[in-house]
């Protein structure tokens, strides 16, 4: 069995794989099987929705020997709905990153833009839950195998949109509460790595890579607080003037 389908076949099993030696994969051989994972999700009626940037900060990247972020595909069988009741037996080790999502107005064909360019292109923005979601044992990988792992893409949603400003949503207030306590807050442009500083980076390199960025599909920003392992009960981001609630369950009522 390759490692593709032992990948898929974790997937299915809500079971992690033993982790892989640092040296098994390098970063173009990461890229190379989650580009081909994505292929065989299309072929299977999944439709790319968008793309999450991951290891955005110089530590994460500092682990995992880079010297850049990386980035994972999204579809839609990975979208939820906001206040979504979410079954914690269908993930594996999750864990919860509070994001901003930046959602295209209009399609980017390969070129080179600057951010004023790039701003433009942005129709609307929203607070977005990630559920990164990791098939390796213990979560530990090195940088090719965590791109084989979909940069640990699970599950992700998104709040009340506005209108994107570029101007207006470089400064933003976010807060996250579990059952009604402070896990975190912060400000984005106090941060190492900017919301829009990330955006900018991402689409670059989406375009450089070939990958087509089309009118409707969104881009997540990487995570404002370091990743909460998630446990059960509800989650509530206040952010953009709204509040984004998800609710994490052992085991789900019927009906």
């Amino acid at each position: 069995m390759n490692l593709l389908q032992q990948l898929l076949q974790a997937t299915a099993a809500a079971r992690a794989l033993p982790a892989l030696p640092q040296e098994a994969l390098d970063l173009a051989a990461g890229y190379r099987l989650q580009g081909q994972a994505l292929q065989m999700r299309q072929a299977a009626g999944e439709v790319l929705t968008g793309w999450k940037l991951a290891c955005g900060g110089v530590a994460a990247q500092q682990r995992l020997c880079l010297g850049e972020p990386v980035y994972g595909p999204l579809t839609d069988v990975m979208s939820l709905l906001p206040g979504s009741r979410v079954d914690l037996a269908r993930l594996i080790q999750p864990k919860l990153e509070i994001e901003l999502a930046f959602i295209l107005g209009r399609s980017l064909p390969p070129g080179r833009y600057c951010d004023a360019e790039i701003f433009d292109a942005v129709a609307e923005v929203a607070p977005a839950f990630e559920i990164a979601d990791c098939r390796w044992q213990g979560w530990r990988f090195g940088a090719g195998a965590f791109l084989a792992d979909n940069a640990a893409a699970g599950l992700y949603c998104l709040g009340a949109r506005q209108t994107f400003d570029p101007q207006r949503h470089g400064h933003l207030n976010y807060r996250l509460e579990y059952q009604g306590v402070l896990c975190g807050s912060g400000v984005t442009d106090a941060r190492e790595e900017t919301p829009l500083g990330n955006l900018c980076w991402l689409i670059r390199r989406l375009l450089a890579d070939g990958q087509p960025l089309e009118a409707g599909q969104l881009l997540l920003s990487g995570a404002l607080l370091a990743p909460l392992a998630i446990q059960p009960g509800q989650y509530r981001l206040a952010m953009l003037e709204s509040e984004l609630m998800l609710d994490f369950q052992t085991e789900l009522i019927a009906g």
